[in-house]
C-alpha cells in the first residue's frame, strides 16, 4: 500500500496507531497554517515620539507580534539601566483575557518576594482575545519591583496548532501556548514555566532558575496521584506523575530534539488530554527529566492553617507516603514535612482550591496580592463568596 492511500483523521480514537499517523505527520506538521514573530522591535531605538507611549507599545505588538515593555519604557523615557549585577532569572506564563487579573496576582508575590539583586524576565504569552488596553495591571507591577522585565508574546502559532484540542478538551489554549515559549523566546537557554492563576511565591525564585538542569529536557515535583485525579493520569507510569505547574525547561534541548514538533504530535495523536499541558510534556520527555524538592512547587493543602484543617498536614503527608510507595521517584517524609514548613512556591491546586478555603492563610495572602497588583475589585467580583466569608463586602 502507498503511503499517501492512508488517510489519518485526527480526533476520531482515542489513540491512534503511530504507524499510521507517521506516513502524514510530517505533512501535517510543515503545512499548518505558520504565524512568525518579528524580532526586529529591538531595539527600539526609531519610536515615533511624537505618539503616546501607549500608542508606540500597541502599534509595535501588533505588527511584530512581540513587545518588550520595559525595554521600550527604557528608550522611550531616556532611561539608563545597568543590570549586570543582578542575578537574572525567566519565568513564563501563557494565560487569556479572562486570567489577566490572576496572572497579575501572581506576578505581584514573585516581585514582592524577590531579593533585591535579582531581576526577573517576565515572558508571557498572550491568546489573541487579549489586547494591549487589557495589559495595564500587568504593566503596572513594575511599581513593585523596578528589577523586571515585562516581553510579551503573541502566541498566534499555538492557537492554529492546537485549535481542534481546545474545541475537544476541557482546557483553553492557555496551556499550549506554554509548549509553544521555550520555542519562540530567544534570550535564555532555560526558563521556568508556570501556571499563571494559582500560585504564591514565598520566596525569591532564583534557587528554582539556577538548579542543575544538566542534559536533561525538564525539571518539576512529583505529583501524588491519590484522590480525585488518579482517573485523569493516564500516562503515569507506577504511581508517577509530574506536576508541571511550576517547570524548568531546557531551551536549548528543546529545541535541538524538536520537542514542540514532538509536542504537536503527541496532540495529534490523543484524543482526550486531561491535563494537556502536563500529559503532553510527560510524553516527550522520554524519561529525561529531573526531578526538585517539593517545596519548589508545594501544594496548598500541605500549608494551610485553617482551624478545621487540624493535622491535616499530617495526614496529607502520611497519604502522599502511602500512594508513592510502588513509585520510582519519589521524596523522603523529611522532605515533605520539608515542603509543608519551607514552601518557596505555594501551588493552589487539588480538591480545595483557594477559593474553598475562606478562612486559609494562603487565602488571605492572595486577597493582599490582589491589593498589591490594582485588582482587588476584580478578584472581589469574580469570588464574592471568598470575600464575604472575610467579611470584605
Amino acid at each position: 500500500m502507498n503511503k499517501k492511500d492512508i488517510i489519518v483523521k485526527p480526533f476520531t480514537k482515542t489513540h491512534y496507531n503511530s504507524s499510521n499517523i507517521r506516513y502524514h505527520f510530517h505533512d501535517l506538521y510543515e503545512n499548518r497554517k505558520q504565524f512568525k514573530i518579528n524580532y526586529s522591535y529591538l531595539p527600539y531605538t526609531k519610536i515615533n515620539r511624537q505618539k503616546s507611549f501607549d500608542e508606540n507599545a500597541k502599534n509595535i505588538y501588533e505588527s511584530t507580534g512581540i513587545l518588550n515593555i520595559t525595554e521600550l519604557n527604557i528608550y522611550y523615557n531616556n532611561k539608563d539601566i545597568d543590570t549586570s549585577n543582578f542575578n537574572h532569572i525567566h519565568l513564563g506564563m501563557g494565560f487569556d483575557k479572562k486570567y489577566v487579573f490572576l496572572t497579575a496576582i501572581s506576578i505581584s508575590s514573585i516581585l514582592n518576594t524577590s531579593n533585591p539583586d535579582t531581576y526577573v524576565h517576565f515572558h508571557l504569552a498572550l491568546i489573541s482575545n487579549v489586547q494591549y488596553n487589557d495589559l495595564r495591571p500587568i504593566i503596572e507591577l513594575s511599581k513593585i519591583n523596578k528589577n523586571v522585565e515585562f516581553i510579551f508574546y503573541n502566541s498566534k502559532q499555538a492557537e492554529y496548532d492546537f485549535e481542534e484540542k481546545k474545541k475537544k478538551g476541557w482546557r483553553g489554549l492557555g496551556d499550549y501556548t506554554r509548549i509553544l515559549l521555550p520555542e519562540i523566546v530567544n534570550n535564555t537557554n532555560k526558563i521556568i514555566i508556570m501556571d499563571c492563576a494559582d500560585i504564591i511565591a514565598k520566596k525569591d525564585l532564583s534557587e528554582l532558575f539556577f538548579f542543575d538542569i544538566g542534559d536533561n529536557y525538564f525539571v518539576f515535583s512529583l505529583e501524588n496521584i491519590a484522590g480525585r485525579f488518579h482517573k485523569h493520569f493516564i500516562f503515569g507510569r507506577n504511581n508517577f506523575y509530574p506536576n508541571t505547574g511550576i517547570c524548568l525547561i531546557n531551551i536549548r534541548k528543546f529545541r535541538e530534539d524538536n520537542l514542540y514538533k514532538n509536542s504537536f504530535f503527541a496532540a495529534m495523536a490523543y484524543k482526550h488530554l486531561p491535563c494537556p499541558y502536563q500529559d503532553i510534556l510527560f510524553m516527550v520527555s522520554n524519561y529525561k527529566f529531573k526531578y526538585w524538592p517539593l517545596n519548589y512547587n508545594c501544594p496548598q493543602f500541605f500549608t494551610d492553617s485553617e482551624k478545621n484543617l487540624k493535622d491535616y498536614k499530617s495526614r496529607a503527608i502520611k497519604n502522599w507516603l502511602s500512594t508513592q510507595k510502588n513509585s520510582p521517584f519519589r521524596y523522603s517524609k523529611e522532605e515533605l514535612v520539608e515542603a509543608s514548613k519551607n514552601p518557596i512556591i505555594i501551588h493552589m491546586y487539588g480538591n480545595k482550591p483557594f477559593w474553598n478555603l475562606a478562612n486559609s492563610e494562603n487565602t488571605l495572602s492572595w486577597i493582599n496580592y490582589s491589593k498589591l497588583a490594582g485588582v482587588y475589585d476584580e478578584a472581589k467580583k469574580n469570588y464574592p463568596k471568598v470575600f464575604k466569608r472575610f467579611n470584605l463586602e
